[in-house]
């Protein structure tokens, strides 16, 4: 049997933590699940490099019963302004794993875009590394009901009432202007959007 290794990632602003609380109880949700035992995760804001103090930093966190290993990078917005839908009835990925082979395998094979938006029977779900909002004529977002990894920051998005879940299925998405990328490191106001046109 694989070992079962996972992965949070904590955004870092300018040498803070920001909203770490919603990914640490997922950290302790998911060993509880899985290990029986849940690991408490203590972060401080001295664990930040200097040299990183001043800028946008990713902190990922490799976990299985124990930390395995806590990094810091620099974090750079990707430019996605196309995605590729891309059908895969079987895919599962409601957890934070740390083995991503099947999401990769998907994205290998539509190189002609930016990323993938999978979908599994007939809905949709994620792209290969954020949750999604669609956005519709009127100006609505809605975030799919069948997202394959409910994401921290979908959550707390939903909590205020920004965005509504709704089934989005593939016959669906002409019905809207576009598209939000969303994760732990991007919010809605960072405006990594892409045009339903450019939805293949």
């Amino acid at each position: 049997m694989t070992k079962l290794v996972f992965v949070e990632v904590l955004k870092v602003k300018n040498g803070v933590f920001i909203n770490i609380q919603t990914q640490l109880e997922r950290i302790y949700r998911t060993t509880l699940h899985f290990f029986s035992k849940p690991l408490t995760v203590n972060l401080t804001n001295n664990m930040i490099p200097v040299d990183l103090q001043n800028e946008l930093v990713k902190c990922r966190i490799v976990y299985a019963k124990e930390i395995i290993s806590i990094d810091f990078e620099v974090y750079k917005m990707r430019n996605i302004q196309s995605l590729a839908l891309v059908e895969n009835n079987t895919i599962e990925y409601s957890y934070k794993y740390k083995n991503r082979d099947e999401i990769n395998e998907l994205l290998s094979q539509h190189t002609d875009c930016d990323d993938i938006l999978i979908v599994k029977n007939s809905l949709v779900t994620d792209t290969s590394y954020s949750n999604v909002v669609f956005k519709d004529f009127d100006g609505k977002l809605y975030t799919p009901e069948s997202t394959l990894l409910a994401g921290t920051k979908r959550q707390k998005l939903l909590d205020k009432g920004i965005i509504y879940k709704k089934a989005i299925s593939i016959n669906d998405i002409k019905s809207y202007v576009g598209v939000y990328l969303i994760n732990a490191m991007m919010d809605i106001k960072d405006n990594v959007f892409v045009n339903i046109d450019s939805i293949k």
